[in-house]
């Protein structure tokens, strides 16, 4: 699988919810992790890897779970802002402001409906792997500021893409 990297179409559009259960949707996933393993990677959506489905894998402390359909609810008002790069924009760092702890309601691979409440670090890292899914990037959560800062870097990337 290859990472689709910034002006690729496939990365602004909301994905489709997963309908089937199935053997396929699983081995997508085995896929997924095999290839966030392969880039150090700590989440990897399935839009970015070109798959139009509601589907996510991240690694939270030292296991590899996917999320399927996923909803993301705060669980208070407190934010942060923290730097966070992303690997369909190689090489952007920019601080980003997200929830201190969220509450993800999604279903497993085989269907499963899973709850988790999260906060820190992996409510971070699922909120950015939510946002991919909606066809939101980093980049979109930055001021006028950072955006002009980051302006050629992101130039050189769409180029590549193209």
């Amino acid at each position: 699988m290859s990472i689709k990297t910034y002006g690729e179409a496939i990365l602004r559009k909301k994905a489709e919810p997963v309908t089937s259960f199935d053997g396929e949707l699983a081995h997508i996933a085995a896929q997924m992790k095999k290839t966030m393993q392969e880039v150090n990677g700590v989440g990897l959506s399935a839009n970015q890897v070109g798959f139009d489905k509601a589907l996510f894998i991240v690694k939270l402390s030292d296991e590899t779970y996917a999320f399927v359909n996923p909803e993301l609810t705060p669980l208070s008002n407190e934010t942060n802002k923290t730097e966070e790069g992303c690997l369909s924009i190689p090489g952007v760092w920019v601080d980003v402001e997200r929830y201190l702890k969220v509450r993800l309601s999604a279903k497993n691979l085989e269907g499963e409906t899973i709850e988790l409440e999260l906060e820190g670090h992996p409510a971070r890292v699922i909120q950015h792997e939510v946002d991919h899914l909606a066809g939101v990037l980093i980049i979109d959560r930055i001021g006028p500021d950072e955006r002009r800062r980051i302006a050629d870097q992101l130039e050189e990337i769409k180029n590549k893409a193209s």
